[in-house]
């Protein structure tokens, strides 16, 4: 019973991070790749029974959200426009896009897009509406799998 709990529960944590990617990225408009690079699973084992999904849900860079281009109104990044920012090349030879924080010529920031609320909303809601109903489904195919062996 304690080899299907683990398969069953580190099944459902698989497939929580899968679904909740697949819903950030479509919510966000940024591509699937960048957000499952942030979130990380430690699996259970028969001697720990729980799953741990851990989420980096920080703001990403302008410049990881695709190809970069200059407007008249701003920087644009893959589908997202910044108003008023710009493209540059920094010194070390990095290239993203940044914002002026003043009126004055050198503060600059970099643009970032925010995950936050919206991601941890999603995961929220997966985790308290439908994880039970597919931990259910995937410990009764273990079950019935380490049965017939």
């Amino acid at each position: 019973v304690r080899l299907a709990t683990t398969r069953a529960l580190n099944k459902t944590a698989l497939w929580v991070k899968a679904q909740a990617a697949k819903e950030i990225s479509k919510e966000k408009q940024i591509k699937l790749n960048l957000i499952r690079k942030r979130l990380r699973i430690f699996k259970a084992k028969t001697s720990r029974l729980d799953v741990l999904i851990r989420a980096n849900l920080y703001n990403i860079r302008a410049s990881s959200l695709g190809k970069m281009k200059q407007t008249r109104m701003g920087a644009k990044a893959g589908k997202h426009e910044f108003i008023g920012g710009f493209i540059a090349v920094m010194p070390r030879g990095y290239k993203g896009a940044f914002k002026r924080e003043g009126k004055t010529a050198l503060p600059i920031q970099e643009v970032k897009l925010p995950l936050e609320p919206e991601a941890s909303k999603i995961i929220k809601d997966l985790v308290s509406y439908e994880v039970e109903k597919v931990f259910g489904k995937f410990f009764e195919r273990e079950l019935s799998y380490i049965a017939k062996i």
